[in-house]
């Protein structure tokens, strides 16, 4: 039977025509879309060139800035507005006070926003969701009571005087001039370029990553806490842009301007438009400052009146009466049939329905001859012949309150090794991983990784020096592609900075090219290179745990931790990845492995640590555990009588 594809909407086949096409394509559609902006402005009614910039050119520069924190990093902020306030402040201060010319104020506006974001930042990134939320609006509000209260700022009369910038081309610049128009448009088209150039870069995976799964994120090399607050910085610099290009307007501003409402509505903007979609967080801040002022000047027909004047007991015919609370029934009905916005990227599209991305499949690389797949997973892990232990735990003791999970835990790894660790639900293996990679802090005792002591180094870093692991519960960023999956676990050996994406410098070009083609040979390694363009959380179970392998040996490790691989897999998916696991330890890798699997353990294990109750009750090769008598007593109990 003939199954039919559903009919896509307007909106719906306007995204995945922009996401298919390619990357210099939608660069010429937005250079036309850039000079469209700039001859439609003089052919607008004067009556909306002022709406034009205000507030629909401002709001849409401030939800670029904003969509980076919530639509690409994934942070909720309920203060933004407190950024568009310090720019405007700042710009008045150099201005008026100082005397600067508006021009040399511009930097400083945006600088002082981005300290501002730093400041916000750097004492707050380590909380989430909700808790993150309620610390940023009363940042927002702090900003506001700050400037109310301070002579300096004018206090609650605020700073009047405020000069327009001097003439460009010709354009003088004046409060009803068409030059403030062409300004905006511009910071658009910088705000958009700056984010795509970020967005595509090893910044952006990370920020993506950082949305989907956090912990996972920092245990595959990602510094998480300076990415959130590069995130956290380069959303405010959008406001400090915005809030300079205002106050130079107006030439008034005071703490009235600066609610934490304003907030709210560009935060509805950009998840109206759909968040991590730039085409979407221009539309949607268009339609939340542009309709409003629209629905100002509109007449109500006589039934559109009387069935407004039936529910609200008015006798008006003017719908600019109702125009707040239409918009907000509108945006509630946008919200319930439309979640993803209007033009959502195709990443938040995936997220809430079962479909792929839509970006096409990515190319995949031919696989590597017979006999060089080892030969490519050994370059890409940088695997070295140095001390012959690989990873040693020392007298490690783990305690939670008064529970111990570990006690006086010594094992030493060899290189190249297939090294098992076994013990019965609760014996504290997965504790071990966690301690190894820096989750937890081991309370007594000591861990060495190729000879250095790593206790007490923050995941990421751990990662770094040769430590990659699996998760019990597969733990992939379900709404990115297994390529770029694969690519966020290289990244923890790239070094490409904010700057350097921006500025697209060698390093940067050099490093995306050799992530891909990395990703692309470990995925061919692994048997799922024809997959590589598919969203994770769509792949069979079997290839996700593929996946996540590929992932964590594109960090580069010297050691590689799998956390229980073959849970849930049947007979022939286990025969699958025995094969693949010595495939990795002939590439040159040493192997963890953590498994309730006897049979599997024994078969393919080098040597076997058991754990029991949080100590160690044997080691030694698989025959020796076998016949060990304290092994079989935790695994079976010990017989009736026995003492």
């Amino acid at each position: 039977m003939k199954v039919r594809r559903p009919r896509l909407g307007v909106a719906d086949a306007v995204r995945r025509w922009w996401a298919r096409l390619p990357w210099w394509g939608q660069g010429l559609v937005g250079v036309a879309a850039f000079v469209a902006a700039i001859a439609a402005g003089a052919g607008v009614n004067p009556k909306w060139q002022s709406v034009l910039f205000f507030p629909v050119a401002v709001y849409v520069v401030l939800a670029l800035g904003l969509n980076i924190v919530v639509g690409l990093a994934g942070m909720l902020d309920l203060g933004y507005v407190a950024f568009y306030a310090v720019g405007a402040y700042t710009a008045a201060v150099f201005t008026t006070t100082l005397h600067w010319n508006p021009w040399a104020a511009l930097p400083m506006s945006i600088g002082f926003a981005m300290l501002a974001g730093v400041i916000l930042g750097a004492p707050t990134l380590r909380l989430r969701g909700d808790y993150l939320a309620i610390v940023t609006l009363g940042f927002g509000e702090i900003v506001r009571i700050v400037a109310q209260n301070t002579n300096a700022l004018g206090a609650t009369r605020g700073i009047s005087g405020i000069p327009h910038p001097s003439s460009v081309a010709g354009q003088h610049f004046r409060f009803d001039s068409l030059p403030y128009y062409y300004l905006t448009v511009v910071a658009i088209a910088f705000g958009v370029l700056v984010v795509v150039r970020l967005n595509r870069s090893r910044v952006g995976r990370a920020w993506a990553a950082i949305r989907e799964d956090e912990d996972a994120a920092e245990l595959m090399g990602v510094p998480t806490f300076g990415m959130k607050l590069w995130a956290f910085a380069m959303g405010a610099s959008a406001g400090g842009l915005a809030g300079w290009i205002y106050a130079s307007k107006v030439g008034f501003i005071n703490p009235d301007g600066f609610p934490f409402f304003l907030s709210v509505i560009i935060l509805a903007a950009v998840v109206l438009g759909g968040m991590g979609s730039i085409p979407g967080v221009i539309a949607g801040a268009f339609a939340i400052a542009f309709v409003p002022e629209y629905l100002r000047n509109v007449t109500a027909g006589p039934s559109i009146a009387k069935f407004l004047n039936h529910f609200t007991g008015g006798h008006v015919t003017d719908i600019a009466e109702y125009r707040v609370m239409l918009f907000g029934l509108a945006l509630v009905v946008m919200m319930i049939f439309r979640p993803q916005g209007i033009l959502p990227s195709g990443q938040r599209a995936a997220e809430l329905t079962d479909g792929e991305p839509d970006a096409p499949p990515a190319e995949a690389a031919p696989p590597p001859p017979s006999g060089e797949s080892g030969a490519a997973a050994a370059e890409l892990a940088g695997a070295t012949e140095a001390a012959p232990i690989v990873l040693e735990l020392e007298h490690v003791t783990m305690e939670f309150g008064g529970v111990v999970a570990m006690s006086d835990v010594s094992v030493s790894v060899p290189r190249h090794h297939i090294f098992g660790i076994i013990g019965p639900n609760g014996a504290g293996k997965t504790t071990l991983f966690n301690c190894v990679t820096g989750v937890f802090h081991p309370g007594d005792g000591d861990i060495r990784l190729n000879g250095a002591s790593i206790v007490g180094r923050k995941p990421h870093e751990i990662t770094a020096a040769g430590a990659a692991r699996t998760f019990q519960n597969i733990r992939l960023f379900p709404n990115m592609t297994a390529l770029q999956n694969v690519m966020v676990g290289a990244d923890a050996r790239h070094h490409t900075s904010v700057p350097g994406a921006l500025l697209g410098l060698p390093r940067h070009r050099r490093e995306e090219r050799t992530g891909r083609d990395e990703a692309m040979r470990l995925l061919q390694f692994v048997g799922i290179g024809a997959r590589a363009g598919h969203v994770a959380r769509n792949l069979p179970y079997g290839d996700q745990r593929r996946l996540e392998i590929a992932r964590a040996i594109a960090t580069g490790p010297s050691v590689l931790l799998l956390d229980e691989p073959a849970a849930g897999m049947n007979p022939s998916e286990k025969r699958a990845l025995v094969e693949l696991i010595r495939k990795i330890r002939d590439s040159g890798l040493t192997v963890v492995i953590i498994e309730h699997d006897m049979g599997l353990v024994m078969g393919l294990c080098d040597r076997i640590a058991v754990l029991d109750f949080g100590k160690k009750i044997a080691e030694g090769p698989p025959t020796e555990i076998q016949s060990d008598s304290r092994v079989i007593e935790a695994y079976l109990g010990a017989p009736t009588g026995a003492a």
